[in-house]
């Protein structure tokens, strides 16, 4: 089912969109390409891309994580990715791509804990037992625990503590305001009655 969306000037867009400076452009090509894929889904009639749209959404896919050369090259691929078949065939390619990534998290995952197994058979029981340590980890079988005691207080405690407290901060902040002359004139007489002693 088709959704019709008419985008009107009625509301002022929000400051934080006006300002798209801060994004990414790999961000920008990505939402772009994020959009055409939501929008294929919603049944919007975008068409088919043609061969040469894929050839443009590959180009840009290579160089999605990467940086610009220049401002020119930086507008170019957004205006590219701004044409919805291309757009479309982009997403498509970040979508395979984020699969991949998460497959191989996967496999990884499995090879890792296939070797474990195999080590915790082995005859040394300091290695055995890591590798059973570190199975029950990935497995998460061991968890911390934190203990939380709350104690309740009646009201007279709780505005002692608050005044105790309060006292507290206030000799915190006291500041002692003798001027400079003074604490040198004292710090002199000090260092004669110290010398006259002697």
């Amino acid at each position: 089912m088709p959704v019709n969306v008419e985008p009107t000037n009625e509301y002022p867009e929000p400051k934080r969109i006006k300002n798209n400076k801060d994004i990414p452009h790999s961000d920008k090509l990505r939402a772009k390409a994020n959009t055409a894929m939501l929008l294929k889904e919603l049944d919007a009639d975008l068409g088919e891309s043609t061969e040469e749209e894929r050839q443009e959404a590959l180009a840009l896919f290579d160089q999605i994580d990467g940086v610009p050369p220049n401002l020119a090259a930086k507008k170019e691929q957004e205006e590219a990715a701004s044409k919805p078949g291309v757009a479309l065939a982009l997403g498509g390619y970040i979508s395979h791509y984020d699969q991949q990534v998460i497959a191989d998290k996967i496999q990884l995952r499995n090879i890792a804990i296939n070797r474990l197994l195999e080590m915790s058979q082995d005859d040394d029981q300091k290695i055995a037992i890591k590798a059973v340590e570190l199975i029950g980890k990935a497995s998460d079988l061991f968890t911390d625990h934190q203990e939380i005691t709350i104690t309740h207080k009646n009201s007279a405690e709780l505005q002692d503590a608050i005044r105790e407290r309060i006292k507290q901060l206030m000799e915190m902040n006291t500041i002692d305001v003798t001027p400079k002359s003074k604490k040198l004139t004292n710090s002199l007489d000090n260092d004669v009655k110290t010398v006259n002693a002697e």
